[in-house]
């Protein structure tokens, strides 16, 4: 069978683009579903072209999806902004309160450090000691009274209410509240004495005041705390002084708020609000905090989700006691901390967006919260305007889609026009042999010269600045190269009505791949005939710079011209590409190349290709015509490309079975080398190498003459060209 085998036609070239997908092309005679694939990608061109209707659908649906995508990044971005938004505010009031808390600490090591203070507390300490101290004996002695005064600057300059001296065995040394006195310190002071007797100053959060047996507690109180040394430097008694909560600590998450709605506040791990809300007026009308003078939502509401909207009169569903927690308040009692901009119920039930964080240093939560009708209304007046917009673009998808129709119309009158004259610039156009993914290939004629040349056309409903661009680079690249041995490029044009082509020598012949399919293993000496013709084309396309980058058995043709036999005619540059060509962004480049002749570097870094590139893919073909198999045997795409990578193939003596020359199969395993390093230096000394080899005198030209002699019909078919491709795309490995 002999082949007519032309440059495809338009091949696939995803080097400027597809940053995150490997394209890989190889041919479609492979057997499996890949196969049914490639059949139905290599089809799509030629179907868009036939029905040029789809094309403005597509345009509308893909106004509807940029519109779509842009009304989400709008969203995306304000709420983005929102979070940060929270974020920065809520770390404002933690900034805060931690600066308020370490300067408590402070001035409370300094007091308790003041010489005077120290001594007295040390006396009361000592006298504490004394078996049988009463209360009465304590509060009254010499060194309360001394404290009291010694204190009592500091309580008006610094607004402390009062203050309390715990000893070490945890026992009220002095207080003003004379109950106190000389009995065990209330539970709620281990907030504060157990970290100031292991040294540590400390500011206590919130909790319920305490008050004389058989009353209740009313208010909430919070202390700062420091230790009092003995002379050794142990901890002898904690010094306290009573603060409160709604002079300082309230007004910090009262500062920092967000809009109308919003607030910040404090809370503790049952999640009880630590904090007055500024909506106290409406939680007492709601009943979720008592309804009495001075009352707020510190120490009296607990964050719990109503599942209704209690500021819109909606009735919770389930009683109190079987709430739960806000989302928030669930979430930052874990310890975790977060933001939610796709809201929430609060408290009070209505939907907000929050931010919040817990501190254990000091074992409460910080929450900061606006509600959502405010905090999006900005993005309501947007999505009315998008809808507007989307609107006015469904409209114009119409409207673009009807003028496409006509255009379509037109368009197909004047290539219609242009097809029946069968001409294009000074070519008569034959016969169509070959429709590939971007044109067509036609026989045709020179009208003056009557020369045969092979004309290949862009596809004109593909035709645009990059396509055209694209084109117009292959023709440049590939007449740039004159060597015998690659298929010569005559001209380039474009016709009046948009028509871009270029005509190559027209050949006829039989391709590598049918060679072996048809024949079989070739002998070696034919071998190194043929592969130092193939050096000797890729030699003058190194030289300008060029890389073909899919040399394999069906790009290389085997043709008879002017008596000569066995001539070698390198075909396809439609993937060559400049050497050492780098991605212009840090996107990944495309693996573009056939899979069972792709060299290891083209998977792993197909922008940093050099000439030894080639020289692996000529091992390669050098391989399949020894032993009339391919490297490796596998067909599934990714495990081959992975043996591309990290395995060596069989030597060609192990496949047969058989004795191969051992310089000749020495220098194709050298080729096939994973280290680019390790292979010939070029191809020209690819070429002399493949010269010197034994078996480089066992083929002749008059071999050549004979085995065409004996296998060339009298009459030679008409030429054909085989267009098929598989094509096929493939996640990136990470």
């Amino acid at each position: 069978m002999f082949l007519l085998v032309l440059p495809a036609v338009c091949p696939v070239d995803n080097r400027r683009g597809a940053a995150q997908s490997w394209v890989v092309t190889e041919d479609s005679t492979d057997p499996g579903s890949g196969g049914r694939l490639a059949r139905v990608v290599s089809r799509a061109p030629f179907l868009l072209s036939k029905y040029q209707w789809i094309w403005p659908l597509a345009g509308a649906l893909l106004i509807c999806l940029v519109g779509f995508w842009t009304r989400d990044l709008v969203e995306g971005t304000m709420k983005t902004e929102l979070a940060g938004r929270l974020q920065t505010l809520l770390s404002s009031s933690v900034a805060g309160l931690r600066l308020w808390f370490s300067q408590q600490e402070s001035d409370a090591r300094l007091f308790a450090a003041d010489a005077r203070i120290r001594e007295v507390v040390l006396a009361l300490v000592r006298q504490a000691k004394q078996p049988g101290l009463t209360e009465a004996a304590l509060a009254d002695s010499e060194a309360a009274r001394i404290l009291d005064r010694a204190l009592k600057p500091l309580l008006e300059s610094h607004r402390y209410i009062d203050y309390v001296v715990v000893g070490p065995d945890d026992r009220v040394l002095a207080s003003p509240l004379r109950f106190l006195v000389n009995h065990r310190a209330p539970a709620s002071y281990s907030l504060f004495v157990r970290r100031a007797l292991e040294g540590q100053p400390t500011v206590s959060r919130p909790f319920a005041r305490e008050a004389p047996p058989g009353e209740h507690p009313l208010g909430a109180t919070m202390f700062v705390a420091a230790p009092v040394r003995a002379a050794d430097g142990r901890v002898a008694a904690v010094l306290g002084w009573r603060m409160d909560p709604e002079e300082e600590f309230s007004r910090i998450f009262l500062a920092a708020r967000m809009a109308e709605s919003g607030e910040a506040y404090a809370f503790d791990r049952e999640g009880v609000m630590l904090t007055a809300s500024r909506f106290d007026p409406e939680l007492r009308y709601l009943g979720l905090i008592p309804n009495a003078p001075g009352a707020t939502a510190a120490l009296n509401l607990r964050l719990l989700d109503p599942q209704a909207d209690l500021e819109r009169g909606e009735h919770p569903p389930v009683p109190r006691e079987r709430m739960r927690l806000t989302r928030m308040a669930a979430s930052a009692t874990l310890q975790w901390q977060g933001c939610d901009v796709d809201g929430y119920r609060n408290y009070r039930g209505v939907k907000v967006i929050g931010a919040w964080t817990w501190l254990p240093e000091y074992n409460l939560g910080v929450a900061m919260e606006v509600a959502t009708d405010e905090a999006f209304e900005t993005l309501f007046v947007v999505r009315r305007v998008f809808l507007t917009l989307f609107l006015l673009l469904v409209l114009g998808g119409v409207a673009i889609f009807a003028f496409s129709l006509l255009l379509e119309r037109l368009q197909a009158s004047l290539r219609k026009s242009a097809m029946a004259a069968r001409r294009l610039g000074q070519y008569v156009l034959v016969q169509e042999i070959g429709r590939g993914a971007n044109g067509m290939v036609y026989r045709a004629r020179h009208t003056l010269l009557r020369r045969p040349v092979a004309i290949k056309v862009l596809s004109p409903d593909l035709t645009n600045a990059a396509t055209a661009e694209r084109f117009e680079q292959e023709a440049q690249m590939t007449s740039q190269l004159t060597h015998p041995n690659t298929v010569a490029i005559y001209d380039y044009g474009r016709t009046p009505e948009g028509l871009f082509y270029y005509a190559m020598e027209y050949l006829s012949g039989i391709n590598l791949d049918h060679l072996v399919r048809q024949f079989g293993p070739q002998p070696e000496g034919r071998v190194i005939y043929i592969l130092r013709q193939v050096c000797g084309s890729l030699a003058e396309a190194h030289r300008v710079g060029l890389i073909h980058c899919d040399i394999k058995p069906a790009n290389i043709l085997l043709t008879r011209r002017g008596g000569v036999c066995d001539l070698v005619k390198v075909l396809d540059f439609g993937l060559v590409k400049p050497a050492h060509a780098r991605s212009k962004g840090p996107a990944r480049a495309a693996v573009v190349g056939t899979p069972h002749f792709m060299s290891p570097e083209a998977v792993q870094t197909p922008d940093a290709l050099d000439a030894r590139s080639d020289l692996y893919l000529v091992g390669a073909v050098a391989y399949w015509l020894l032993t009339g198999k391919t490297l490796f045997e596998t067909d599934q795409v990714e495990q081959l490309l992975e043996e591309q990578v990290n395995r060596m193939p069989l030597a060609p003596s192990q496949r047969l079975a058989r004795d191969i020359s051992t310089d000749l199969e020495q220098l194709v395993m050298r080729c096939l080398s994973k280290a680019p390093a390790q292979r010939p230096a070029s191809a020209d000394a690819l070429e002399e190498a493949l010269g010197r080899c034994q078996a480089a005198r066992d083929w002749t030209s008059q071999h050549a003459a004979d085995w065409w002699a004996a296998n060339v019909p009298s009459a030679e078919p008409v030429p054909t060209v085989a267009m098929a491709e598989k094509t096929l795309v493939i996640a990136p490995r990470p």
